[in-house]
């Protein structure tokens, strides 16, 4: 396996952040927000906790690409593309409905990562 490349150490350490500040925040909204609100309408407490569930998913999910890529499993250089390629559709989406500025880091952090991954050295450590 070749060495481990400097921004694909960056990004997983990303991805490991994210997945825990996602993961402690889906937790939080879908286990201790929504119990509080058990007095408001049930509706909303279901809403909320559907959402909390939703948003510590991905935090998981986002800590198994962090570890894949510090590890260098070919699965996760899929997943890595994939995700990033949802993303910057998203991104692409809310650009084109709402026109908004703060929409264009999120398409250049996610078109350098796509691109990135596809270098040669970045594909040879993941052994694809």
């Amino acid at each position: 396996m070749a060495d481990r490349p400097l921004l694909i150490t960056l990004i997983g350490l990303i991805y490991l952040l994210l997945g825990l500040v996602f993961t402690f925040i889906g937790a939080l909204i879908a286990f201790g927000m929504a119990a509080e609100l058990a007095d408001l309408a049930a509706m909303e407490g279901t809403v909320l906790t559907i959402i909390g569930a939703v948003v510590l998913i991905f935090g998981l999910i986002n800590l198994i690409i962090g570890w894949g890529f510090l590890r260098g499993w070919a699965i996760m250089w899929y997943l890595g593309v994939i995700f990033n390629a949802i993303g910057l559709l998203f991104t692409i989406g809310g650009i084109v409905m709402a026109a908004l500025l703060p929409f264009v880091v999120p398409l250049v952090i996610y078109a350098v990562i796509l691109y990135y991954l596809f270098r040669p050295n970045v594909k040879a450590f993941f052994g694809i």
